[in-house]
């Protein structure tokens, strides 16, 4: 079974896939037509035209996908062009407001107002996935004006 999250931020719809849904000696096009196929059967998502797909994956945490519509301009309603990116190997962060969720851990970060920690240093984090958000685009150095606090 797949856990799956689906997020609407401004332009983008960010799939979170929680578990290792992708096997890379699979064609990860293919992978990545399920999801949509996914998200137009079963979430009603009216998708169609040319979409840039970030694929970001973390061996422990799992997959998210970034899905960008382009253009829909002269398409019919069943064709879907994909545009495929790769990050293979992401830092993964988790960000909260409460250290309460993460206190158990070592190497939190602090920044005035958030705390961060990496994923790969949290046991469970369907857990603590509702206090908090994931980042994961930001460069491997995005802790370093920090205050390491634990």
């Amino acid at each position: 079974m797949m856990y799956m999250k689906i997020e609407e931020v401004d332009d983008l719809i960010i799939v979170y896939l929680m578990d290792n849904f992708f096997d890379y000696k699979e064609d990860l096009t293919l992978k990545v037509k399920e999801i949509f196929i996914r998200l137009i059967e079963f979430y009603h998502y009216d998708l169609k035209g040319v979409f840039n797909v970030s694929l970001f994956e973390n061996i422990k945490y799992g997959t998210i996908l970034e899905i960008k519509k382009i253009d829909e301009l002269l398409f019919p309603r069943d064709i879907i062009d994909i545009r495929l990116k790769i990050y293979n190997n992401k830092k993964i962060y988790f960000k909260t407001k409460d250290m309460f969720y993460i206190n158990k851990y070592n190497n939190i970060y602090y920044d005035g107002k958030f705390y961060y920690i990496d994923i790969e240093n949290i046991d469970n984090y369907l857990n603590i996935a509702e206090y908090g958000n994931l980042l994961y685009k930001e460069k491997d150095n995005y802790l370093k004006n920090m205050k390491l606090i634990k």
